[in-house]
């Protein structure tokens, strides 16, 4: 008999034990009273009838009771089956999902590898154009920036705006369009593989970890570029990413933080749109971590050591394009593009080669300060000590004939010494010779003290240099 068969087998059982009971009782009855007779004593039934039911009746209701738990017992192991079943078909059903999930990324990740690697194919065409083009483009920011050496002589102003940069980048409609085909190949990458975290639980208020849709480009403000920048980013949407900045060349890289820059505050009236997605789109993929700027060989074009021949600055210009200058220009705006550049090395020696080069600058403009001092005091004792020289006479006559008979007030310069500052009456020649003895004196007398105290221009140089770090965001040690 097969287990579906086990309820009816214990109803047969129970009912044959009732029965048995029944017989057994009865029995008991006659073979103890020994009455087989059919009486009329209602008192004899009532007896009779007592007997069997309190004999029978928990013997009945024990074997109730025993199939009532029985039933109840099967319930269970139904529902538990029933249960089991259901559980078998929601796993079933949960790997078909997967499956089916698996296959349509599998579809998608195919979709998109078509797209990406057919406008990596058209980036490296774009970028054939753009090389052709870099040269000219880095010697407009050099010839514009070609004031960065004397920086500290004048306080920051719109001559040094990153504004100029970023209108030399525009304005060359090939590196123009390549860095708008570039910005749609991180969008599409950012749109097309960013997920959230799976091995983080969902959370109401977790803005990082949820996916980028294409809704967070419809703005351009500094928080979507906070939302793009710090959202989580998966190993797939890392690794295209990586092949595609394997594919950018340095040169166009360093173009590519110029062209990211946030205009300054020279830069309001130019009518200038800071790209913040895009600056968030080159902190979330690291796009500058690869970059690499040389702050020495620069230098090597203002060497004295020897004069380098056309090809050699055209060669160093195509390949170290104006390192210094791009170096400034990216502090200008460094905050808003520091994520691009944290991998990077180059992040950590920004700041302090520019503080080397305000202080180098500094002590370079106040030796040729004194140097040119010293020279203007040699040259004044010169006259003192050549005075009595006839020729020297003789020139000094012709002078004052010049000088003090024609009344002239010409600033004429005799041996670095303005006529000017000395006064003309109508003075004999040793008169005037006297007076021209005297300024002299005054002059070398002058010419020390700037040597000794260049108070007064190196207090204007410091105060330069602390609106340049200010301007900078350069914390200053």
């Amino acid at each position: 008999m097969d287990r579906g068969n086990k309820p009816n087998r214990l109803l047969w059982v129970l009912g044959g034990a009732a029965v048995a009971a029944f017989l057994i009782i009865l029995g008991l009855y006659i073979a103890y009273f020994k009455n087989l007779s059919v009486t009329n004593d209602s008192a004899t039934w009532g007896t009779f009838g007592d007997y069997l039911g309190g004999t029978l009746n928990p013997i009945i209701s024990f074997l109730a009771l025993i199939g009532l738990l029985y039933t109840i017992h099967q319930q269970a192991q139904e529902m538990q089956a029933t249960r089991k079943e259901l559980k078998q078909a929601a796993e079933q059903q949960r790997q078909q999902v997967e499956q089916q999930s698996r296959q349509s990324e599998i579809f998608n990740l195919q979709q998109f590898e078509s797209t990406f690697f057919s406008l990596l194919e058209q980036h490296n065409k774009v970028i054939e154009k753009v090389e052709t083009d870099i040269a000219k483009i880095n010697g407009d920011i050099e010839s514009r920036y070609k004031g960065l050496d004397t920086i500290t002589e004048a306080q920051p102003s719109e001559k040094m705006s990153n504004y100029h940069a970023i209108e030399i980048i525009n304005h060359n409609h090939t590196l123009k369009g390549y860095f708008d085909l570039l910005f749609q190949m991180l969008k599409f990458i950012c749109i097309s593989l960013s997920k959230r975290d799976e091995n983080k639980e969902p959370a109401n208020n977790d803005e990082k970890n949820t996916k980028i849709k294409i809704e967070d480009f419809l703005e351009n403000s500094v928080e979507i570029r906070q939302k793009i920048s710090t959202k989580y980013i998966n190993i797939q949407e890392q690794l295209y990413s990586d092949i595609l900045r394997s594919f950018i060349p340095n040169e166009i890289l360093k173009l590519l933080a110029l062209y990211c820059l946030t205009p300054d505050k020279y830069s309001e009236n130019k009518d200038l749109e800071t790209p913040y997605i895009f600056q968030g789109l080159l902190n979330r993929y690291k796009l500058l971590k690869q970059l690499q700027l040389d702050l020495k060989t620069s230098e090597i074009l203002n060497s004295e050591k020897r004069i380098l021949d056309s090809s050699e600055v055209e060669n160093f210009v195509k390949n170290n394009p104006q390192d210094k200058i791009i170096h400034f220009l990216i502090l200008t705006s460094y905050k808003d593009t520091a994520d691009a550049l944290r991998e990077n090395s180059i992040l950590k020696k920004l700041k302090s080669k520019f503080r080397e080069k305000l202080d180098q600058s500094i002590n370079n403009c106040i030796k040729k300060y004194k140097d040119s001092q010293q020279e203007h005091r040699k040259i004044f004792l010169r006259k003192l000590n050549t005075l009595n020289d006839p020729f020297e006479y003789l020139h000094i006559s012709e002078v004052y004939d010049f000088h003090v008979k024609s009344k002239s007030q010409h600033p004429l310069k005799f041996y670095d010494l303005e006529l000017s500052d000395i006064e003309i009456t109508n003075d004999d020649f040793d008169t005037w010779k006297n007076k021209y003895i005297k300024v002299l004196r005054e002059k070398i007398t002058t010419c020390e003290e700037n040597i000794n105290k260049p108070d007064i221009d190196l207090k204007r140089l410091e105060n330069n240099k602390k609106a340049w770090l200010e301007f900078l965001q350069i914390e200053d040690n």
